[in-house]
């Protein structure tokens, strides 16, 4: 049977029509609901239909589309091996995978997976279920088990995925680090990207993606205005009033580095050329290009992964412990430094995005 959107097993979208039925498989579990069908859909519609199923393409981030594709080609590759069928799966198949999976070693660290690692893996797998028009069987009772006993398994050696905050004495040190660099435009956009991240409390996919129009300047503060984020998927209003009189406030940084480079529109933060000297060409393709021609890239900006690569060279650079400071420790700082201040929850919140004041806890734990 044809479905609206067939996903196969390497986790590629099919954007199919034809004059079968759409939903409905011969798989199909009796709990799943049953819709009206027509009994083929005409060719006159086939152009509106397409328009529609390419909006699946914003359900969910790029980044996390390409976790899941990863972590369900690995679930296929391994029902590939035991015989097994991925798409639907058993949940038995699935709970063999997660014991797979939770006995590896990983090379570059020496440590297990994390318990965070191997729930991805299965929101991969439930995702492409649903996706398919299948029951998910990550929903089964002993699967729901075996994942609540690996939380509470003390013995498994696994890293700390827990990033400590980058509070005011150690910007301090990583701006003295920035002030090292020789290039004027790469030590004006690291500073911009260091204060900006710690004063806003962004996420570094949020920093990446900061547009110069979205930014204003006014009396006594930077208002950063944001279409999207994690928090924010349906594009409602979100904005950051980041007062200029804060310690480290990110106004006269932001300000500067786009006096330094003149940047009008697109992204804030660009890339730079290897010599440190002009900014790299930069372009944003239209969606119906050609997405396989060398032409036809995005690029001249930063990337989450590259701001995150930046804090992580000036952390050791500034004598830091770079494994335990990330690109989040900005944002876990923001948090944590305001707390020390005495802001109520309700301030933090508006600053950082948090929607729910349960989730500032996992920040507020007591400091060594």
């Amino acid at each position: 049977m044809s479905k609206m959107i067939r996903v196969n097993s390497s986790g590629q979208n099919n954007h199919n029509i034809s004059n079968e039925k759409l939903t409905g498989s011969e798989n199909n579990h009796t709990e799943n609901p049953h819709f009206f069908e027509e009994s083929y859909l005409p060719q006159s519609v086939r152009n509106d239909y397409l328009s529609a199923a390419e909006e699946t393409e914003y359900e969910i981030s790029t980044n996390t589309r390409r976790v899941y594709n990863t972590s369900f080609s690995l679930f296929s590759r391994y029902c590939a091996e035991h015989k097994l069928q991925p798409l639907p799966a058993d949940p038995r198949s699935v709970i063999s995978f997660i014991g797979h999976q939770k006995e590896l070693i990983q090379e570059n660290t020496g440590v297990q997976l994390s318990k965070q690692t191997l729930t991805t893996r299965l929101a991969a797998i439930r995702y492409y279920h649903i996706q398919a028009g299948f029951h998910s069987p990550t929903e089964h009772p002993l699967v729901i088990r075996v994942m609540r006993g690996l939380s509470r398994n003390q013995s498994r050696h696994v890293s700390d995925y827990d990033q400590q905050p980058i509070m005011y004495d150690e910007v301090e040190m990583l701006i003295q680090a920035i002030d090292e660099q020789v290039h004027p435009l790469i030590r004006a956009r690291d500073k911009a990207i260091i204060q900006l991240g710690l004063q806003g409390g962004f996420r570094r996919s949020e920093l990446a993606d900061i547009k110069v129009q979205y930014v204003s300047f006014l009396r006594n503060k930077l208002k950063v205005r944001l279409p999207y984020s994690k928090s924010n998927q349906q594009g409602q209003k979100e904005w950051k009033d980041l007062p200029d009189h804060e310690p480290f406030a990110a106004f006269d940084a932001v300000k500067y580095w786009l006096a330094l480079t003149n940047i009008k529109d697109g992204h804030l933060f660009r890339s730079i050329s290897r010599d440190g000297k002009d900014l790299r060409p930069y372009q944003i393709v239209e969606r119906n290009l050609d997405a396989n021609s060398t032409l036809n890239k995005n690029s001249g900006f930063l990337t989450g992964d590259d701001i995150y690569r930046i804090i992580k060279k000036y952390c050791t650079k500034a004598g830091l412990p770079a494994r335990f400071y990330g690109a989040h420790s900005l944002r876990s700082g923001c948090v944590t430094q305001l707390h020390e201040n005495n802001r109520d929850h309700l301030y933090i919140m508006a600053r950082t995005g948090h929607t729910d004041p349960r989730s500032l806890r996992h920040y507020l734990k007591p400091r060594d």
